[in-house]
């Protein structure tokens, strides 16, 4: 290949994409009564004013189905000390388990879950959806928003939440 179109195995892509920075983010829906969540690295602002942030959810996931249904959903960004929160709403699904009932929480809006503790909370009105693949990227207007600590939010390094040393 030449040095303007580089060749790309997925294995390559797979690192390449892992590089690119992003929140651990903690997604919360409810649907008729149902509350789900999941933990999102793919979260992001998308305009300023008016604020507004997407999250993209794969189809497989419960939570998927719940965010479909509901105008409004919810966005918890969980500080470094909250590993273990992140990795259950990872690691675990709703159709196995109530995760919301397993943790400290706060219904937003139209019943909606969000972490209790947390660095910030954000709950967002669904305005549009863009199907992207095997993902969908759901578009919220950012209708409340909260600081709830000052202890710095857990990034995503690489495959993994665990915070480093900085």
């Amino acid at each position: 290949m030449s040095e303007n179109n580089p060749e790309t195995t997925s294995e390559i892509l797979e690192k390449a994409l892992r590089s690119v920075p992003a929140p651990v983010a903690i997604i919360g829906a409810a649907s008729d009564g149902v509350l789900g969540g999941l933990t999102a690295a793919w979260v992001t602002r998308v305009s300023l004013d008016p604020a507004m942030l997407l999250v993209s959810v794969g189809h497989s996931r419960f939570t998927w189905g719940l965010m479909n249904s509901s105008s409004e959903f919810t966005v918890s960004l969980p500080t470094t000390s909250q590993v273990d929160e992140a990795r259950f709403f990872g690691l675990k699904s709703r159709r196995d388990v109530d995760k919301w009932a397993e943790v400290d929480h706060v219904l937003l809006g139209e019943g909606i879950p969000a972490l209790r503790h947390c660095t910030t909370r954000f709950l967002c009105r669904k305005t549009d959806v863009l199907r992207t693949g095997d993902h969908d990227c759901f578009v919220g207007l950012v209708i409340g928003a909260e600081k709830i600590s000052d202890e710095k939010a857990l990034p995503m390094r690489g495959a993994d939440y665990a915070p480093r040393g900085d």
